[in-house]
């Protein structure tokens, strides 16, 4: 054993001594460089500070002059005013105005406005996409950074933002000049405001204000914090900035969806005792889009709304001198002249091309123009048709359908024929029934080897105003619903008897989509096949879009028909189903109310007491107008609207019923059916020959 002597063990701990004051100092060091303060303004500036802090449009001004620098124009105050209201006392707000008017920059200077002046505490700004969300947060931590004349009258904010050199590890570890953190947060999806002092030891307004951003279809539902006091914190403020993309504006179903998200999920946001604020800058895409709904009074009364228009009211010489203007304008710019000669024919004539109008912006001028007026008219030169959606926010209706199907078209189409008859000819009878918590949409079918068709029957089960199941029904309650629905209208269907020359015509199939809870649609079809409950055959059905339309042999059941198919379920338990292109049958029924009554491959209705007996299906039918159809790289292109509000179920449902009858073997060629021999082996008694 060695012995260590006192002059050595002495030497150890002063060493020990010396690498412990080192790391104390290191520590102390570290922790003080984490460290951030900050020093008020003066007593005039503070004062000039809460001056501007009373009017929105003067603060916006001041502080964001880069991105306001021209005056604001009559439609702007009204709005700001409109906007300043509802923060103060609650309310919803939608704003449609011309693009390049400076509605999203409104937008995000007014949640960088609120956090700082303390006037709301839990700033939410959704956008149609979590991308575009990100683009106000951005907007607010870049002003809290790099704008001086913020950093001179709010440095309890912008010093702390500014220390954190935007990155989130040096937010974390910020603490206040009493070695507490600071309270900052600098992530990607959300800026806190730090909770500091002031000279006087009292808190700012803006302590700890929130700005965090979603998109619109994604978790916003219940979005909470929890601040240093453990207290929840609910979002107050929403900015849903153009809630709604082009592909989405064009999508009966996606406006409704985010309709939904909207009145549902961000609207309950700030809880049931807060009033919320809500801001909704948009701009129409078509009539009956997300921000049409909105911005309609009698759909959304709860929303106050202001739709403008960049010009207001067009020039006298419109469809004269400005039709002189458009043609030396198009002319000098395909030539690489650029618009200088029609600049000048401008300047020639103003007084007369100026009289009548009125802009809603004198100051939007742009480089090389010389009026507001010369701004939209070139503008609708560049931009067409859509200059009407994007900067009059009154778009054109899309261009004419390729037919065009009136009500009176189908209304047309009824026969002698009484309900429940059906045409000697026809060859099969077939059904299809459409599902919504309203009811099922059902129609049955008579189809001839020509596929010429005619409707002996339609309807809704249960009838009237009676529902499947109620609004506010869970998932348990609603497949009951739907599954109950559907055995009835399947029992009733069976005890029909439909009719052809005195003879009862037994149905041979009938198709149930499965768009909707296909879980249940399976559950009923499988339960249908093994108790042979009915004498008919019940299959789910499932549409695809043209483009989408897919015939994968190894989940091929059989042969494959016109535009459809049979198919292997995907997941063990379902019932096998008829996969379908929609587009191709749709059109095929639409177009069989052109011809007419009667005619090979058109489609028939049985008697009404009147002539408006069928209007209420007549005007199903009409909903969906195929606008395009299109040949690319071998595959047809449809491009189909839907008029905004109406129900389509009626057309599902006899669309369904073309491919029911595709299914039996009809081909709208009016090709017969062939049917393949099943090969028999020829047998000798005690051998089998080969």
């Amino acid at each position: 054993m060695k012995l260590v002597s006192k002059n050595s063990a002495s030497g150890i701990e002063k060493k020990l001594d010396q690498n412990i004051a080192h790391a104390k100092l290191v520590e102390e060091s570290r922790k003080k460089a984490r460290i951030v303060g900050h020093e008020d303004p003066t007593t005039a500036q503070v004062k000039a500070r809460k001056t501007r802090e009373k009017n929105l449009a003067v603060w916006l001004r001041y502080y964001l002059a880069d991105a306001f620098c021209d005056d604001w124009s009559p439609d702007h105050r009204k709005i700001l005013k409109k906007i300043i209201h509802l923060i103060k006392h609650g309310g919803l707000f939608a704003e449609a105005m011309p693009r390049g008017q400076g509605k999203s920059t409104i937008c995000k200077g007014t949640a960088l406005y609120v956090i700082l002046v303390g006037l709301r505490k839990f700033v939410m700004p959704i956008a149609a996409t979590g991308e575009l969300a990100l683009e106000t947060l951005d907007f607010v931590k870049l002003q809290l950074m790099e704008n001086e004349r913020l950093h001179r009258d709010y440095p309890h904010v912008t010093t702390y933002a500014r220390a954190t050199g935007n990155k989130a590890i040096k937010a974390n570890n910020q603490l206040r000049a009493d070695g507490t953190g600071s309270g900052i947060e600098w992530s990607k999806k959300a800026v806190v405001l730090p909770s500091v002092l002031d000279s006087k030891g009292k808190p700012y307004p803006s302590n700890g204000a929130i700005v965090e951003t979603h998109g619109l279809t994604g978790a916003v539902r219940g979005r909470t914090r929890v601040d240093k006091t453990l207290k929840i914190i609910r979002p107050d403020f929403v900015l849903l900035d153009d809630p709604q993309t082009r592909e989405s504006s064009e999508s009966i179903s996606q406006c409704n969806m985010r309709e939904r998200i909207i009145t549902g999920d961000v609207l309950g946001l700030a809880g049931p005792r807060k009033k919320i604020s809500a801001i909704m800058p948009c701009t129409i895409v078509r009539n009956g889009d997300l921000a049409d709904r909105f911005l309609n009074h009698k759909l959304h009364p709860e929303w106050q709304g202001e739709t403008c228009s960049l010009v207001m009211k067009w020039p006298e010489a419109q469809e004269t001198l400005w039709k002189e203007y458009q043609e030396i304008y198009k002319e000098a710019v395909a030539d690489g002249r650029g618009f200088g000669e029609a600049t000048k024919f401008y300047k020639l004539n103003r007084e007369e091309m100026d009289a009548g109008s009125l802009m809603s912006w004198d100051e939007r001028v742009r480089d090389g123009e010389i009026s507001a007026l010369q701004t939209a008219e070139n503008l609708l030169l560049e931009t067409g048709d859509q200059f009407w959606a994007e900067y009059q926010n009154d778009p054109k209706e899309l261009s004419s359908s390729m037919y065009k199907l009136t009500t009176d078209h189908v209304c047309n189409h009824a026969t002698l024929m009484r309900p429940l008859d059906i045409p000697e000819d026809s060859t099969f009878l077939v059904g299809f029934a459409d599902i919504n918590r309203v009811g099922l949409h059902w129609c049955m079918a008579g189809f001839a080897q020509d596929m010429t068709c005619h409707v002996p029957a339609y309807g809704k089960w249960p009838a009237g105003k009676a529902e499947l199941y109620k609004e506010n029904a869970n998932e348990k309650e609603s497949g009951a619903g739907i599954y109950n629905g559907l055995m009835q209208l399947c029992d009733k269907l069976e005890a029909t008897q439909f009719m052809q020359a005195d003879e009862r015509k037994k149905i041979d199939l009938f198709l149930i989509d499965r768009g909707f809870r296909k879980d249940v649609v399976s559950r009923f079809c499988n339960f249908a096949r093994l108790t042979k409950r009915y004498s008919f055959e019940i299959l789910p059905a499932k549409g695809s879009s043209n483009t989408k339309y897919r015939v994968a042999k190894n989940t091929l059941i059989g042969r494959q028909y016109e535009g459809c198919h049979k198919r292997k379920p995907a997941n063990k338990g379902e019932s096998p189903y008829i996969q379908q292109n929609s587009c191709v049958w749709r059109e095929a029924a639409q177009r069989a109310f052109l011809g007419a009554p009667g005619g090979s491959g058109g489609c028939t209705l049985h008697r009404v007491p009147n002539k408006n007996g069928h209007l209420p299906f007549a005007q199903q039918i009409v909903v969906e107008r195929l606008l395009d159809k299109v040949m690319i790289d071998g595959v047809w292109n449809y491009k189909w609207t839907e008029l905004f509000g109406k129900q389509n179920d009626y057309m599902d449902a006899l669309t369904g019923c073309w491919v029911a009858a595709a299914c039996c073997g009809l081909s709208a060629s009016g090709a017969p059916v062939i049917k393949k021999k099943k090969k028999i082996a020829n047998v000798v008694i005690g051998k089998r020959r080969k």
